[in-house]
């Protein structure tokens, strides 16, 4: 089982605390590091516990699809349906024997 590393930094100009996740592969390989946001190092580590929480919670069920893939555009309904307007629109040539 993958297990990352995750340090929680105090930011020196700010004051607050920051997480950083590393990579379970390449434990030197920094993945994601949070803003500086939380007062204490506790308050980091709940926050970040709510982060994993509300991402698990938007997970599908077993056989359902997901709701939004990442990476991929969602392509343009209205260009799809303006197209097929027209396309309906034009009138057709009649061919003359």
């Amino acid at each position: 089982m993958a297990q990352f590393r995750v340090e929680f930094v105090l930011d020196q100009s700010s004051g607050k605390y920051l997480a950083e996740l590393y990579d379970p592969d390449n434990q030197q390989n920094l993945i994601v590091r949070t803003e500086a946001l939380y007062p204490s190092q506790s308050a980091a580590v709940l926050g970040l516990v709510q982060l994993f929480k509300e991402a698990i919670l938007q997970f599908p069920r077993p056989g359902e699809a997901p709701a939004k893939v990442i990476g991929r555009k969602p392509k343009p309904k209205k260009a799809k349906a303006k197209k097929k307007a027209a396309k309906r629109a034009k009138p057709r040539k009649k061919k003359h024997d």
